[in-house]
């Protein structure tokens, strides 16, 4: 059942790629669940903001980077591209997660800087790409990130805890909170779940230190840089770019540059919460794109929807098949088919890390 929610979702926010518009059923339906589901968001940030519900406090600062919307804006890069400005200043950085799409429960290591112990399915396809990416950093997850941020203090004493998708979790003090808007759709289509992409009212900006406006290109989102700016003057507001690094083809491959996909008749498969994204890089990239098979963010393949992809691949006239370094995650990093498999790895660079740096040792002071 989980493709047909996905699927609505995205129809109920006006992606033609998902389909017709759900009827007017549907829809006030979602309205209305909208509605309460506000109401449930304001009254849990209210109860915490006043004191009537715990706050914790670990024994470093804390770095949130989190989104007003569900999924999408390049969280994962950002909190990478971060981590690494903090080690090339010498800080010890240890990043919280959820581990969403996980099966481990409780608090789990699963890079202590040194080792990584844990991989997908065991533990979510996020935090494993980030230890794997980030020689040096520790990666923790848990339901409870206080759980797991005393776990991280107990073991590797870091200098300072990334808060990855934090800006909801408001049972853990932050010393500084950074909220992720993509450049394109800062606010999709400005409604609350499940009506719309929003987890919170646009009113809860108001809590972060500064926006950044992630997948920023300079010669089409001014207009949306300049609205952002006009409607929170009091707040610092950063941008970033994520962009293609490198591409490697499975089974046995070497990394290289992204051009090595130039003009290749690919098939691509991605469970993104924006997969349009993907695709719109593959084909700045110039790939032949022959096909593209979308799947819910976070899915967890089996052995016969990669038997139809292969399939799918040889059938379409495709010479390999394309996908995400998350999806790659998620796949075992283990590719043993008749077809070529390329992964595509992306990078967060900000527009002006200095000024992040600025934020990043305010925190560090308090």
């Amino acid at each position: 059942m989980r493709p047909y929610w996905h699927n609505l979702f995205r129809r109920l926010q006006g992606d033609k790629g998902a389909g017709d518009p759900p009827g007017p059923v549907v829809r006030a339906g979602a309205a209305v669940a909208s509605r309460l589901y506000g109401l449930g968001a304001g009254l849990r940030r209210t109860l915490y903001a006043r004191g009537w519900l715990r706050l914790r406090k670990l024994p470093a600062p804390v770095v949130s980077v989190g989104n007003l919307t569900v999924g999408g804006a390049g969280k994962t890069p950002v909190v990478a591209c971060l981590a690494r400005l903090l080690q090339d200043r010498g800080k010890r950085v240890a990043i919280l997660s959820r581990g969403y799409g996980g099966q481990s429960r409780g608090v789990t290591c699963i890079s202590d800087g040194r080792q990584t112990y844990k991989k997908p399915p065991e533990v979510g396809e996020e935090p494993y790409w980030l230890a794997r990416t980030l020689p040096g950093v520790a990666v923790y997850t848990g339901a409870c990130r206080y759980a797991a941020g005393m776990a991280a203090w107990g073991e590797v004493k870091p200098d300072l805890f990334l808060l990855d998708d934090g800006f909801q979790h408001f049972q853990l003090h932050r010393d500084l909170d950074l909220v992720l808007l993509d450049a394109a759709s800062p606010f999709g289509n400005q409604r609350l779940l499940p009506r719309g992409p929003l987890r919170e009212p646009l009113a809860a900006l108001a809590a972060a230190h500064s926006l950044i406006l992630t997948r920023f290109d300079p010669e089409r989102h001014q207009a949306q840089l300049a609205a952002i700016h006009r409607a929170f003057p009091d707040k610092p507001v950063l941008t970033a770019s994520i962009i293609p690094v490198s591409v490697t083809a499975y089974p046995g491959g070497q990394a290289q540059a992204p051009t090595a996909l130039r003009h290749r008749a690919l098939t691509a498969f991605a469970g993104l919460a924006r997969p349009e994204v993907f695709a719109a890089t593959l084909q700045e990239l110039g790939v032949d794109l022959k096909g593209f098979r979308i799947f819910p963010d976070h899915h967890a393949y089996t052995q016969e929807e990669l038997d139809r992809l292969t399939a799918a691949a040889l059938e379409m006239g495709a010479g390999a098949l394309v996908t995400t370094g998350k999806d790659w995650a998620r796949l075992g990093e283990r590719w043993d088919r008749e077809v070529l498999l390329w992964v595509l790895e992306v990078e967060a660079r900000l527009g002006e890390p200095e000024r992040v740096l600025k934020l990043l040792d305010r925190s560090l002071q308090r």
